[in-house]
């Protein structure tokens, strides 16, 4: 018979201290789609007449519009990720820390 194992559960102190359960790119994904919609909105509507002339006109104005307004919001959605997920714990040994802990 098969079975699943799971690892050992020790004293995983620099697991806990970099782990943070509730961090999400929710703040990222809504920002950056938001962004690059407002952005290519924006863009449509200040076009103007190009829009009705011709697409690929159009679209020259609309596309960068989108694009410079996807990055703004993810900016933006990053730093609400950031201040939502609130500090992070600072207790154990640094990530990336090779060094022998005192007593082991």
């Amino acid at each position: 018979m098969v079975g699943c194992a799971a690892a050992p559960k020790g004293d995983n102190a620099v697991e806990e201290s970099t782990n943070r359960p509730n961090a999400g790119h929710g703040g990222k994904v809504v920002g950056a789609v938001g962004g690059a919609g407002a952005g290519a909105a924006m863009g449509y509507s200040s076009a103007g007449m190009l829009c009705a002339i011709s697409g690929p006109l159009c679209m020259i104005v609309v596309i960068p519009a989108a694009i410079v307004g996807g990055v703004v919001g993810l900016a933006a959605g990053g730093v609400v990720d950031a201040v939502s997920a609130g500090p992070r714990p600072q207790g154990g040994v640094p990530p990336g820390d090779t060094s022998a802990l005192l007593g082991g």
